[in-house]
């Protein structure tokens, strides 16, 4: 099988490797913009000649640094420990070539590049550089066990031959090269990681049932990592004197997009777990605060700071009526987390965990109805103290431990007072 019987030229790049016909396929394809050949090609990763693939027609960095990422980490992974499903879970490449042959008597095929503007691996780089990684570590050290692996796995391949116009071959890259990776909280979702809340959020005939997204592009306007977030600011890790580095829940704020990974870490999930008695009165409580934020803020600045600017003209604050999705509650104004978040975590202090469940010691809503003043007194000296920067108020450890320092001070009041 070839494209061509034309002599190759002695500048070009000739990449042979062995391939059985089984796994080899054809397609021509006459369009407008002319004739060319798509050629399905799935060699073992054992013989396919990585490191011979010019990837300069690909807009990414393919050098030793994306070995590093995380991606690069899940395909060695999957060659590694799961070989023989590689071909179904990488994607593989795509290759652009001048020519293509196939001597059916050898089972041998050849690749032709004569230009590496416009020929070489198009797509699937990284795929390619941890090939080429592993190839190179069993070429160093004869391991059995990588030996078998790449001789198990299979690669992917898609070779054009016949595309010549530049023009179109950018559109084409630039195309495949922004495909992105299934987000990590729509695979723990798929390996049912987020069951128990489920459990609880969409029960039939729940409050919140069907209004939290579990997967990416569910169309739902809150995520679960949105409600893992709410669910940290209140973990009872942060109350834990062993453990001085996690006294205040900021990741909240500063790292909602791996939340998921929190909420699966040894560390942290009992933790998780013991807040399922409560879970649906943090969400409530979360917009409760939210729709009372405003005239919270009037309360304090007419009983404790009667000269304090106007809550729209603090920075974070917009003037924007809207409903809240989860609970519908409505509010005046639209709130950053930096400044909502810090607010929230104090109320923390009201959680009592005995036996491996949560629980309230007074009622959240009518504690925050009576003391948020105090509470918001504290919040605004925080934010004075960050140059009025409601991103730098959120990622500020101090801030969350004033609050909460000022909740306990108030419950402790409360605690004492007479019925």
């Amino acid at each position: 099988m070839s494209t061509s019987s034309l002599p190759v030229s002695e500048t070009a790049r000739v990449i042979r490797f062995p391939h059985s016909k089984d796994y080899l396929r054809r397609i021509s394809v006459d369009d407008s913009e002319g004739l060319y050949d798509v050629y399905r090609l799935e060699p073992r990763v054992l013989d396919w000649p990585a490191s011979e693939i010019p990837d300069d027609v690909n807009p990414r960095s393919h050098d030793e640094e994306c070995l590093k990422s995380k991606v690069a980490r899940d395909i060695e992974q999957t060659l590694r420990e799961s070989p023989e499903d590689f071909w179904l879970a990488n994607r593989g490449g795509f290759v652009l070539v001048e020519k293509v042959r196939f001597d059916p008597e050898k089972s041998v095929v050849t690749l032709i590049i004569t230009d590496t503007d416009i020929h070489g691996m198009a797509d699937g780089a990284t795929t390619n550089a941890v090939i080429s990684k592993l190839q190179k570590e069993l070429h160093q050290k004869d391991d059995p066990g990588l030996r078998k692996a790449l001789e198990l796995a299979r690669v992917n391949l898609d070779v054009v031959v016949g595309i010549t116009d530049r023009e179109r071959i950018a559109k084409l890259v630039q195309g495949r090269n922004r495909s992105r990776a299934v987000k990590e909280w729509t695979l723990a979702d798929f390996k049912g990681e987020f069951d128990w809340i489920k459990k609880v959020i969409d029960r039939d005939h729940g409050p919140f049932k069907d209004r939290i997204g579990w997967e990416e592009n569910s169309g739902n306007p809150v995520s679960v990592l949105d409600l893992i977030s709410m669910m940290l600011l209140f973990h009872p890790i942060y109350d834990d004197p062993s453990d001085r580095r996690r006294m205040a829940p900021t990741a909240a704020y500063s790292s909602k997009g791996i939340n998921d990974r929190r909420l699966t870490d040894p560390k942290m999930a009992p933790g998780f777990r013991q807040l399922e008695p409560v879970l649906e009165d943090i969400i409530r409580l979360h917009d409760h605060v939210y729709s009372a934020f405003e005239p919270t803020y009037e309360r304090y600045n007419k009983e404790v700071n009667k000269t304090g600017a106007k809550l729209a003209r603090r920075k974070g604050v917009e003037n924007k009526r809207f409903s809240l999705p989860l609970t519908g509650n409505q509010t005046e104004y639209k709130v950053d987390k930096g400044l909502l978040f810090p607010l929230l975590a104090s109320l923390r202090a009201l959680l009592n965990f005995e036996n491996g469940k949560a629980s309230w010691r007074v009622d959240p809503v009518g504690f925050f109805d009576d003391y948020g003043p105090d509470l918001m007194g504290t919040l605004i000296d925080q934010y004075e103290l960050c140059n009025k920067n409601p991103q730098t108020t959120g990622k500020k450890k101090a801030n969350y431990t004033a609050l909460h320092n000022q909740a306990r001070l108030k419950l402790g009041e409360k605690l004492s007072q007479p019925y």
